[in-house]
């Protein structure tokens, strides 16, 4: 499987014709895009930029079908948004005797790589029986896939079409705060390695039901930042704007729920009866 050219192989929608859209890209010298390049949304300031970590699942997908070169200005990309009628080869980390619906996660550092994974969330799925046998059972080795994505992760599910899929089901362990978005409401984030507190700063302006969720592995605060427009009603009232809520105890979890006029409904699990009362912190 050669890189950094077109991975599109076919489409099984009625015109036989991929997804496309265009997308904003930073300079060229700033951010260098290759044909083929699995790339993500929002990760830098509202821009699609190359995968570069097994995480960036938790950003719209979507791969460059054009390139960045580093003399080229900011500019729209055209990119395929990954419907579920499209499918395409990528190189895979390992050979294997791939089966039908063996799914695949990102590799970190490489962006135009698949890695097999038989419990991670994952990306995509193997949609190819090519290399199955004539005779016999035993399936072939091959170093490519040839795969269709997810459209809960997908530019596809989650920004084009309208749907704004939820990600629930998606968790990730993190230990530094996520700015948060929208169209990655469900998202439940565990703060194994925290050295420290992690806040994760909460979107404005989104729709009723966007949720979120902080989970305790580490005894550091972690939770959630609403923002100078937005407050979080929890314990018994409606808090000021702009303040932090945390949990810090290991087993403890805290969801924030979008109201829809830029306020939060917060439910906070305190696994410890001692501090049922004093579980939840409230600063800023």
């Amino acid at each position: 499987m050669a890189t950094n050219k077109d991975p599109f192989v076919w489409s099984h929608s009625k015109d036989g014709k991929p997804s496309i859209f265009r997308g904003p890209v930073q300079a060229g010298s700033s951010q260098a895009i290759k044909i083929g390049e699995l790339c993500v949304y929002d990760k830098t300031a509202s821009n699609w930029v190359p995968v570069s970590a097994v995480a960036d699942f938790i950003y719209p997908l979507a791969i460059s079908r054009e390139e960045q070169k580093a003399a080229d200005a900011a500019r729209m990309l055209e990119f395929y948004s990954l419907a579920p009628d499209d499918v395409f080869e990528f190189a895979i980390d390992a050979a294997r005797a791939l089966a039908l619906g063996d799914q695949f996660i990102l590799t970190v550092s490489d962006s135009q790589t698949l890695t097999y994974s038989a419990t991670a969330y994952p990306v995509c799925r193997n949609v190819d029986d090519g290399h199955y046998p004539e005779t016999g059972t035993t399936i072939r080795n091959q170093s490519y896939a040839r795969v269709v994505f997810d459209k809960h992760v997908s530019a596809w599910g989650r920004l084009i079409t309208g749907l704004g899929l939820p990600i629930n089901g998606m968790t990730i362990e993190k230990a530094t705060a996520l700015t948060l978005y929208a169209h990655m409401s469900g998202l439940k984030i565990i703060n194994t390695g925290a050295q420290g507190a992690v806040v994760h700063v909460l979107p404005q302006s989104v729709p009723a039901g966007c949720e979120f969720e902080a989970l305790n592995t580490v005894a550091q605060d972690h939770g959630f930042a609403p923002g100078a427009a937005g407050a979080v009603y929890i314990e018994g009232a409606k808090q000021s704007d702009d303040k932090d809520i945390t949990t810090d105890a290991i087993g403890d979890s805290l969801k924030v729920v979008s109201d829809g006029n830029g306020d939060w409904f917060g439910q906070a699990v305190i696994t410890s009866a001692a501090d049922a009362t004093g579980g939840i912190d409230v600063e800023g």
